[in-house]
């Protein structure tokens, strides 16, 4: 999608409604009750969407390498450093840096129940005008058969 100064704008240089975009992001609102922006060039980030599913209130707002040292106190300690691998700053930045256009994985993270639980994150970097290296970061509780969340053991 090409940037524009005005709705009209934007709906006559990309060829879909605002209503259209608004009923994307409400759809995919539902699928991923956790949805963040994040400049990692700037090391900034905003909390788009979020549902509370997870342990911890994270900040609206603030520094991307704050929002991670946060996240990972709710990984299971047998995921912490893969998590780290996978969603560091510097991590992020060199493989979105070197052309990688998504990093996905699962973790076992304590949910507001106190109680841990499968998530899946999938960063997937988006264009930015000023040519810094961007993401969206989608978080969801993996769902076992038929809609149920799944009953977790702890990992070995």
């Amino acid at each position: 999608m090409r940037a524009a100064k005005s709705f009209k704008e934007f709906e006559a240089l990309n060829g879909i409604s605002m209503e259209e975009v608004l009923s994307v992001f409400e759809a995919v609102s539902e699928a991923f009750p956790m949805i963040i922006s994040a400049n990692l060039t700037k090391n900034t980030y905003m909390m788009i969407k979020d549902d509370g599913f997870l342990a911890g209130d994270f900040p609206a707002t603030g520094k991307y390498d704050d929002l991670i040292d946060f996240g990972v106190e709710y990984i299971h300690p047998n995921y912490q450093r893969s998590f780290l691998d996978n969603f560091s700053r510097e991590r992020l930045l060199r493989k979105l840096g070197q052309g990688k256009r998504e990093v996905y994985s699962k973790q076992y993270q304590k949910g507001r129940n106190g109680q841990y639980q499968w998530v899946s994150t999938h960063v997937i970097r988006v264009k930015d005008r000023d040519g810094d290296i961007c993401e969206i970061c989608l978080n969801r509780v993996i769902e076992g058969s038929m809609g149920q969340q799944r009953v977790c053991r702890a990992p070995y």
